[in-house]
Formats: structure tokens, sequence, C-alpha cells
């Protein structure tokens, strides 16, 4: 049996909760709903592993007023959550999950523990995926990075050639190639990721299993022919020409939702007074952006393909659009398998011009073949990419290449 010990900042659903409700900037979920899927699939299948995890709660100074942080340790189902305690003051923060972490893992992974032995990192979380790889290679662990997106392309990044050349930029692009085997989004990342030509496997995305109990019922759905955008409020993001697509369409009987908070944030109250049809929704609970989305009529990503990250990313919202049952408009992105274009609406000109034409050729279809539509997405994603079949084949490939 493989034991698991999966690191990252996930938190159980009820502290998130906790951290989301006094933060005084709330965290983002993408990452949290990301791993949290697949821990629980891994967690599933408890005849091949057990799953530990160890996280560092996503707090940082600025964030957040508590200073002192220790949580006891919590099971939901057949996952076991750990934490870091740390100080949470700058540097000491840092310097305290560092030490605690590289001794955590150190012990976890010893002699004293049996067993074939799989250290799975978020290596975006750079603190502790650093301190638990030195302590791999001291008891000879077996180090898995999966990999959600490239540093130094990451739209929230400062992209200057300054931070490029960094120490810290340097520190992770090379801590990130000493794993011995990668679970990642899309094909590209192999080739920036993984120069030593190690194992990889290529995982674009997951949906709970547990969302074909949420039904998608046509009767529910809004008065107001709504569209949503849930995520980063960014122009890379596509958010931009979005909103001036939609600025454009002459139908009054439809509405924009926007979720999320980024630079544009700011902006929003520019295009909500010029256009009452656009409503800024904010930063809310993930749980309430997904009933959201189960009454909308349309579901948008509006990501540009022509920007290098892209060939990087599958975002993790075109999954739970699809899984939601309500139909999808996005663009061709490189990273998304060919396979899903059959049960996604696509924007096939990226132009603002361009989009608002696909918004109205869509919104021109009858609320029953829309409702149908999103319904085939919902099983297709459902039967071929749910947490429990995304986390069964990588186990496989763990079992497969295992280190001897």
């Amino acid at each position: 049996m493989l034991k698991i010990l999966y690191i990252s900042s996930l938190c159980s659903e009820k502290t998130l909760q906790y951290i989301y409700d006094t933060s005084i900037n709330k965290p983002e979920q993408a990452a949290q709903k990301f791993h949290r899927l697949l821990a629980q699939g891994l967690a599933m299948h408890e005849k091949l592993c057990s799953v530990t995890t160890l996280s560092t709660p996503p707090v940082v100074p600025s964030n957040h007023n508590r200073k002192l942080w220790r949580l006891a340790p919590e099971k939901v189902d057949n996952l076991k959550y750990r934490y870091v305690p740390f100080i949470n003051l700058p540097i000491i923060k840092n310097i305290g999950i560092f030490i605690y972490t590289f001794f955590s893992v150190l012990f976890l992974t010893s002699f004293l523990n049996k067993g074939n032995k799989i250290v799975l990192c978020d290596v975006l979380n750079f603190t502790v995926s650093l301190s638990s790889l030195l302590a791999s290679k001291l008891t000879g662990a077996t180090t898995v990075a999966i990999v959600t997106d490239i540093p130094g392309l990451m739209v929230t990044e400062n992209k200057n050639e300054e931070n490029k050349q960094s120490l810290y930029f340097t520190t992770i692009t090379r801590m990130i190639q000493g794993f011995d085997r990668y679970v990642l989004l899309t094909e590209q990342m192999n080739l920036v990721v993984n120069p030593n030509n190690r194992p990889y496997i290529i995982m674009e995305g997951l949906v709970n299993i547990k969302m074909n109990k949420m039904e998608n019922n046509l009767a529910l759905k809004n008065r107001l022919r709504t569209l949503i955008y849930a995520g980063g409020l960014y122009a890379k993001y596509g958010v931009k020409d979005l909103i001036e697509a939609f600025m454009l369409l002459d139908n009054q009987d439809v509405a924009l939702h926007l979720y999320g908070a980024g630079e544009m944030t700011s902006e929003m109250p520019s295009y909500t007074n010029k256009d009452s049809r656009i409503i800024f929704k904010g930063m809310v609970p993930n749980k309430l952006v997904v009933q959201e989305q189960l009454s909308a009529t349309l579901l948008i990503n509006p990501r540009p393909t022509n920007e290098e990250f892209t060939k990087f990313s599958f975002p993790s919202k075109n999954m739970e659009y699809m899984v939601s049952g309500t139909p999808m408009i996005t663009t061709k992105l490189p990273g998304m398998p060919k396979e899903y274009y059959p049960f996604v609406y696509l924007f096939e000109t990226e132009s603002v011009v361009g989009m608002m034409s696909t918004l109205k050729d869509v919104l021109n279809k009858s609320d029953e073949e829309l409702h149908h539509f999103g319904q085939e997405a919902k099983s297709f994603v459902l039967s071929k990419k749910n947490n429990y079949i995304q986390a069964n084949r990588i186990l496989d490939f763990l079992i497969a290449n295992k280190t001897e």
C-alpha cells in the first residue's frame, strides 16, 4: 500500500470557512478546491493508499490579524488533515514553517514508517515543498510534484525581468526540477519543468464525483438569462474583452454576473454604472458560486489563447463549469484536449466583436437546447474526469513508476 503525504495549503472546508470569514482579504479558492478534490479522490482508494495532508493554511500577515496559528488535526471521511503551526509575522513565519515541515516530513517518511512512501507536493507552495523535498532526499521517499502553473508566467506575479532573475525564481525552478515524478496539467508543461525527462502524467483537471447528485433543473433557471464569469479579474484573462463584448449586445433580457477579485476590481463600478445589466458580485464562497452556476444560462471563460501562460494552463473553472450542467463558452486553449470540443461552445474569434457574435449566436438557441448541451458536458466530465477516476490514474502511474 502506498503511504501518501500530501504537502500543500489544503484545509478542511470547515477550517477554510473560518479563514475566509476572518480574513481581511479573502483567500483564493481555486487551488483549495483542486487539491481537496485530488486528495479526497486519493483517499477514496483506501485499499491502494492512505493519505495524510500536511498543510500551511492560506494566511499571510497582511491578510489576517491572528498571529499564532496552531490548528488541531482533523479527519474528514478517509482524509487526515495535519496543519503546520506558525507565527504569522514576516520572515519568522517562513523560517518556522520550513523547519517544522522539514522535521515532520523527515519523521513521517523515515524508516519508522514502513511501506511505499510518496511525498506529493503542490510546488507553488514554495517553502513547504522545498523543505519536504530536502527531507525526502534523506529518507528515500519518492517525491511527486503537482504543477498547476509555471512560476514566472503566472498572471498574479510581477513580470519584470528583475523578478525573473531573482534568487527566488531561480531556486523554485531548480526545486521543481529536483522531483522524481510529475503530475502536470498540460503536455507543454513537461518541456519546461521536467528537463531530466522523469516519469510524468497529464491530468488536466478533475470534478467532484458527488456532483452527480446535484440536479441542474431547467424549471429552476433564472427568469432573466444570466451569464456568469467566476475567477480572477484580470485583463489578461480576457475579462475586459468579455465585458466590452457583452455591452455590445442589444438584448436587454440578459445579465452578466462577475465573481472574483483582481486588478480589474477597481474598474467594476465604471462598467456597472454604464450598463445596468452588468452586476459585480466580488469574492464569495465557492459553494455559493457553484449554486449560482446551476441557475445560470451560460458560463463564460474568455481566457485568450495568444498569451504565453495559456499554453501551460487548463483552468479549473472549466471543469467546475462543465460539471454544473450549465453550458460553457470558452476559447480553444492550447492545453485543452480536443475531446472537450464537442461539449463546449467556442469563441472562434477572440476579438471583442467576435466574442459578441458568439454570445449572440449562442443566446439565440432555445432554453431546451442549451440545457441539453450542458447536461451532455456534465455527463462527459463526470464519467471521464471525476476525482475518483483521476486519482486512480495517478495511483496507477505511481505504482508503475515506483522508485526501487
